[in-house]
């Protein structure tokens, strides 16, 4: 990709902060990375510290000089204290932080894309046809509003829909705060707390109730999420809330960066492989002060399928994650229509689902005018249905937006979103550098020319929203160390009443999307066959490479005129990556699903 390493700046990182333990204890810490800026302040430069590990080709050396055998005890942190419910997977118990049995019940499949295709498709037949188009404006067009709004679904097309109150135009953060009921015993003693999310799976999609979460009430005392996953029409996946700690208890993101880096972990990796499905899985926690965020995602269809859940009270430059939403969108983005569409238009012009809102009210208002003109209407039909079409991934830039040739990638903020694309994708077939894996990787993100330190990794960042982002790019494990775990989860790998795995399957590497195996008719009976990769995950130390603690990086918003705000970034990685993952980049002051992740 990049040409070659450059020094991009004369500055000397800081390595190694900590002395660290032996896993699962803290392992060693690296120090800050060294960040500069250009003359002209649009591109930021980043040198990470060196790494501790053996520099080599993990990929040709598998599992890697990172990787870290497994140990079943709870983790450790820097001074020896046992961090509770940090042990994801056990032999013989195999999802170990499952407070009680996952429960199903049956559902709507429909989804947003489903139901959002069908209204289009309703308005492509008829809107030529004036007895045609009262039916339109009353159905269809309102449908496909109410669908991108969030509201209240009242349309005979869109009844009992599981996803009804999510908003595909991501303007509701300051309402998914999700704050954690504590629980007390008889004598009025605090026990511990729970917080229920509700989240859908469809398409590339992973959409959730909390978008943040207030842990106050449980500061000091074990909790859980009880999640409600409600799997519509092609989302089947596995549960995978991939959830960072904290070592030390300060929320305060710069100030205490430096030593807050703890362990993360898969705490499930649960098959959730049937449409139509609502499973509830209850997740224990650690005490809440060293809660720092949840990251779900989906092996299948990443870095599409990803949501985070923040710790609301985390604050950036004295600010609080909580209020960086309210700043934007307001305290109650839903208190009526003026404030909605006042919110709504803090997102991008450029924003696909924005897109298709602005094309379905000017064609609303059209049909409702007394001589509707076909002609003036049918290029707003074609770009209704090409909105859609960009909606549909985020692996590509929408129209409009052009990959830079001289980055690695192209990340484009819209609508809380990251979008990304580059001009040197090499997503799949001959030539790829995927080998075995060659057939796949459509919807990945990929980073395949890292193997060994130094690597310059060059990114382009643009912003298309009326509101600054950031960037935070954080190491899973590659300069710490990350562990394997689930291993029951992939059937290829079960031993039972034998000698032989039950379902020997040839992998083909080490991202395998394996085919339909034999289940259990009881999800939760033994063994627990599940569809892992062949790098089943679990644990890893994770580090930030850069912005946060080591210099916001921010993306101005899109101007007047509507150029794009712009900024650029060069990080020199000194270290091998992870073979889970590579590069977790992120906006620390709107996440959600404001990520762009790289294998």
């Amino acid at each position: 990709m990049s040409s070659g390493v450059q020094a991009v700046s004369s500055c000397i990182p800081t390595n190694f902060v900590s002395a660290g333990g032996v896993h699962p204890q803290a392992t060693q810490k690296p120090g800050n990375s060294c960040t500069t800026r250009s003359a002209d302040g649009n591109t930021t430069f980043v040198v990470t510290p060196e790494g501790k590990y053996p520099a080599q080709d993990n990929n040709e050396n598998l599992p890697g000089s990172n990787f870290l055998m497994t140990v079943y005890e709870n983790y450790r942190r820097p001074d020896g204290s046992e961090m509770v419910n940090t042990l994801p997977s056990t032999p013989d118990g195999r999802y170990n932080l499952h407070d009680g049995p996952v429960t199903v019940r049956d559902i709507n499949p429909a989804s947003p894309e489903t139901d959002l295709d069908v209204a289009i498709s309703d308005i492509e037949q008829g809107y030529r046809s004036a007895l045609a188009r009262k039916r339109l404006k009353r159905q269809a067009i309102k449908n496909a509003i109410d669908i991108l709004e969030g509201n209240p679904l009242t349309g005979k097309a869109v009844v009992n829909r599981a996803y009804e109150g999510f908003a595909m135009l991501h303007y509701t953060g300051p309402l998914r705060n999700g704050h954690v009921q504590p629980i007390f015993d008889a004598n009025g003693v605090k026990i511990g707390g729970n917080l229920d999310v509700d989240m859908i799976y469809f398409g590339e999609n992973l959409e959730s109730s909390a978008s943040m979460i207030d842990p106050s009430d449980v500061l000091e005392v074990p909790w859980t999420i009880t999640y409600h996953i409600n799997i519509l029409h092609n989302g089947i996946e596995d549960f995978s809330p991939s959830t960072m700690f904290l070592d030390l208890p300060t929320t305060e993101f710069p100030a205490g960066g430096v030593m807050q880096g703890g362990i993360s972990m898969d705490q499930s990796y649960f098959p959730m492989l049937r449409e139509g499905t609502r499973y509830t899985v209850k997740i224990k926690e650690p005490p809440g002060k060293f809660y720092n965020l949840t990251y779900v995602w989906g092996w299948r269809l990443h870095p599409g399928r990803v949501q985070v859940t923040e710790n609301s009270t985390k604050s950036i430059a004295g600010k609080t994650l909580f209020q960086y939403e309210t700043d934007v969108f307001g305290t109650n983005p839903r208190a009526d229509q003026a404030t909605k569409e006042a919110a709504i238009n803090q997102i991008g012009d450029l924003a696909p689902a924005k897109r298709m809102w602005n094309r379905l009210r000017e064609l609303k208002a059209m049909m409702s005018a007394p001589n509707f003109d076909v002609d003036a209407a049918t290029p707003i039909v074609e770009d209704l249905r090409l909105s859609y079409l960009d909606w549909l991934t985020r692996t590509k830039l929408p129209r409009g937006v052009t990959a830079d040739p001289n980055s690695d990638v192209t990340l484009f903020y819209a609508n809380n979103t990251i979008y990304g694309g580059s001009t040197k994708a090499r997503a799949q077939g001959e030539g790829s550098g995927l080998g075995a894996e060659s057939y796949k990787g459509t919807q990945h993100g990929f980073l395949l020319d890292w193997k060994v330190r130094p690597y310059l990794f060059k990114v382009t960042l643009l912003n298309g929203d009326h509101f600054v982002h950031g960037y935070v790019n954080v190491d899973f494990g590659g300069s710490r160390g990350w562990e394997n775990q689930f291993q029951f989860t992939d059937p290829t790998t079960v031993v039972y009443e034998g000698d032989e795995p039950l379902f020997p399957i040839d992998r083909g590497g080490p991202d395998e999307f394996l085919e339909q195996t034999p289940r259990n008719a009881d999800i939760n009976a033994d063994p627990q066959l599940g569809s892992g990769c062949f790098f089943t995950f679990g644990r890893y130390d994770w580090w930030i490479n850069a912005g946060g603690p080591w210099g916001l990086i921010n993306v101005p918003a899109v101007a007047a005129d509507g150029t794009v705000g712009r900024h650029n970034v060069e990080i020199e990685y000194n270290f091998e990556p992870s073979l889970r993952l590579s590069a977790y980049q992120f906006d620390p002051f709107h996440h959600d699903v404001a990520i762009w992740s790289m294998h």
